[in-house]
């Protein structure tokens, strides 16, 4: 698909719930719900740049950080373990003046208050004191796993308060109409119940 075109939907999924976005693609693509947003509000739409890395050893972050495009959502499989911490204060400044979009991982971070204040989207596993070493070179580029989900290079990465999904581009196209027109009926039925209809007249149950 073309990079207008991939950008195009993109545009047309930034309003969109994860939740509404999910359904619309099949009830497929949802990272496990352990993997949440450390900064409450935090919204994230952008490709994926995918790390894989030694859990506690965050060397490949660091060489992550500094490969990724601007406009990239790094996603890091560190080992599946909140014990785990590959992120903190000084990588998600780095992230910020390199201009990437956000960070997505299984492992847990640390410098929370820093992250707080920057207002930078990251969705980990938790939060954990621990450092991380800087020995292990790691794999930049490859097909990884966070949250039980297969992440590619590239795939489309949409994550809000009720968790993360992953959308392969060559979905969009299918997905984006489904999305928009289930919200639509969403809102529609919101609207009905807020004038007064019944949740069984506007859900369809009896």
């Amino acid at each position: 698909m073309p990079s207008d075109m991939i950008a195009d939907l993109m545009e047309r999924l930034r309003p969109l719930p994860a939740a509404t976005v999910y359904e619309a693609a099949g009830k497929l693509g949802d990272m496990a719900p352990n993997i949440r947003p450390m900064i409450p509000g935090a919204r994230l739409l952008g490709p994926a740049f995918t790390v894989k890395a030694m859990p506690s050893d965050n060397l490949v972050v660091f060489k992550a950080i500094a490969a990724a495009p601007a406009g990239s959502v790094l996603v890091v499989d560190a080992g599946d373990t909140e014990r785990s911490t590959i992120w903190g204060g000084t990588s998600t400044v780095a992230s910020v003046a390199r201009r990437l979009l956000g960070l997505v991982t299984n492992a847990a971070v640390r410098d929370l208050d820093e992250i707080l204040e920057s207002g930078w989207p990251v969705f980990a596993a938790g939060v954990s004191v621990r450092g991380a070493s800087k020995s292990h070179p790691g794999w930049i580029g490859i097909p990884v796993v966070v949250g039980g989900v297969n992440v590619n290079p590239g795939d489309i990465i949409l994550a809000d308060a009720d968790g993360v999904i992953v959308i392969p581009p060559d979905q969009l196209a299918t997905i984006v109409p489904k999305a928009e027109a289930k919200r639509a009926v969403e809102i529609d039925n919101e609207d009905r119940l807020r004038r007064g209809e019944s949740i069984q007249s506007v859900m369809g149950f009896s």
